[in-house]
């Protein structure tokens, strides 16, 4: 009779830490997966802010006085393009400008 109360007993405690393992595994799979969905969220918006600063590089080397003075249309001017392309638009502005500064 003993032997099968301290059976009961035994198998009813590794049974509790069977679950409490299993549920500790779910919840660090889904922090895992929260944390990636964040990081993505955030190359998503290091990308934005790259394509605004080159935007606003193009503005700058376009039009220093007016960059200056804050004068232009606002946001119109540095909301962005959703093309590849738009990266090397700014290049070619910028060294444009910059070759007519120099032949000047």
């Amino acid at each position: 009779m003993t032997v099968w109360i301290f059976l009961i007993v035994l198998v009813s405690i590794i049974g509790g830490l069977a679950i409490e393992y299993q549920r500790n595994k779910l919840e660090i799979k889904n922090k895992s997966r929260q944390n990636e969905e964040e990081v993505e969220d955030l190359r998503k918006l290091i990308n934005s802010l790259k394509k605004r600063i080159e935007n606003l590089e193009a503005i700058a080397a376009g039009e220093p006085d007016d960059f200056k003075t804050g004068a232009g249309t606002g946001m119109s001017e540095i909301e962005i393009e959703e093309e590849p392309s738009v990266k090397e638009q700014n290049q070619q502005k910028v060294s444009d400008i910059a070759d007519k500064r120099r032949n000047k």
